[in-house]
């Protein structure tokens, strides 16, 4: 009974702190990183030597004082008036970088958001000697260790990033092969990180990873796919939704939409806002954060939302198991 009592107590604080709409709008700093993890090594690979280390470029973008609405501001203070906030990991798609998806992320960064992406070793377009798909494998690893020394550098005195991550707040996002990684790192017992606390794949499927096996949990999911996806069929991406993810589960489908140009116009406009009600419901605790991804996701002749939410209490925020 006190389990209860004290639960609707944080239900109605959240709901008391809970202004309707996002927070923000934040004007955008950024930093950039290179993380090198000297634990683990980049395999050898058409013609060029295993190196000792995986060194890993990360872009990272942050609420920032000013105006919103302008562009970047390269290494700004942070607005730490408003914070710590919520971070968020983001893994690009094959042959892609981090940085390219920064016009579609910086809009998270404006409700409140800190967004790193980093650049894997070797599924970026400018890998020397040429991608290696098969080295996704290794990403969810690269995601937690981005992750540690994002929260180091937030500990650390004199750092751009000091006291700016809520370490208890994390999410993981990604895109294609990033949706594959996020996947990883969220629900494979071979990598699985306990601080992810939501995860967003775009556009992905599950594939397998060495050493382990599909671990579903509570942990809410948003999957969010195009359906004129010729790249990875929209078919096998809601098999996952439906038959392995666990609730709470969202499914944001894009009528027409493609593999890269669900990101662009009336599209990207759905997926933004939808992401960014997920986050407010699930990392915030925000309870309009609910009612909004409902709304803003379920747009005539451009999106619809399946939305599989507990069933004991679809409004109230579980814990991620």
């Amino acid at each position: 009974m006190a389990t209860v009592a004290a639960l609707v107590a944080v239900t109605g604080l959240a709901a008391a702190c809970d202004p309707g709409v996002p927070d923000g709008p934040f004007a955008v700093g950024t930093r950039s990183y290179t993380f090198v993890d000297t634990s683990r090594v980049t395999m050898a690979h058409n013609g060029q030597p295993q190196l000792p280390s995986r060194t890993l470029p990360t872009k990272v973008w942050y609420p920032a004082p000013g105006a919103p609405g302008g562009g970047d501001q390269p290494d700004a203070p942070a607005a730490r008036r408003y914070g710590p906030y919520p971070l968020v990991i983001f893994s690009h798609g094959y042959t892609g970088n981090g940085p390219v998806y920064g016009p579609f992320v910086r809009e998270w960064v404006e409700a409140g958001y800190v967004v790193a992406a980093p650049t894997f070793p070797l599924t970026h377009g400018g890998t020397p000697g040429g991608t290696v798909l098969n080295d996704y494998v290794q990403q969810p690893a690269d995601v937690s260790f981005v992750i540690d020394q994002l929260l180091r550098l937030n500990h650390q005195p004199g750092s751009g990033l000091r006291d700016v991550i809520d370490p208890k707040r994390i999410a993981a996002a990604g895109h294609s092969l990033g949706a594959i990684t996020t996947i990883g790192v969220a629900y494979n017992s071979c990598c699985r990180d306990p601080r992810i606390k939501a995860a967003i794949p775009i556009s992905g499927i599950e594939l397998p990873f060495p050493g382990g096996a599909s671990q579903f949990t509570r942990t809410p999911s948003l999957f969010i796919h195009g359906d004129a996806d010729g790249t990875v069929p929209y078919s096998l991406g809601r098999d996952v939704f439906l038959k392995q993810a666990r609730r709470p589960k969202f499914l944001l489908t894009l009528f027409g939409a493609g593999h890269v140009d669900l990101f662009l116009n009336a599209p990207g406009k759905v997926i933004t806002k939808s992401v960014v009600d997920f986050l407010d419901f699930y990392i915030k605790q925000r309870p309009s954060g609910l009612t909004r991804i409902h709304r803003d996701g379920n747009k005539a002749g451009v999106s619809s939302l399946d939305a599989r939410l507990p069933e004991r209490n679809p409004s109230v925020v579980e814990p991620a198991a």
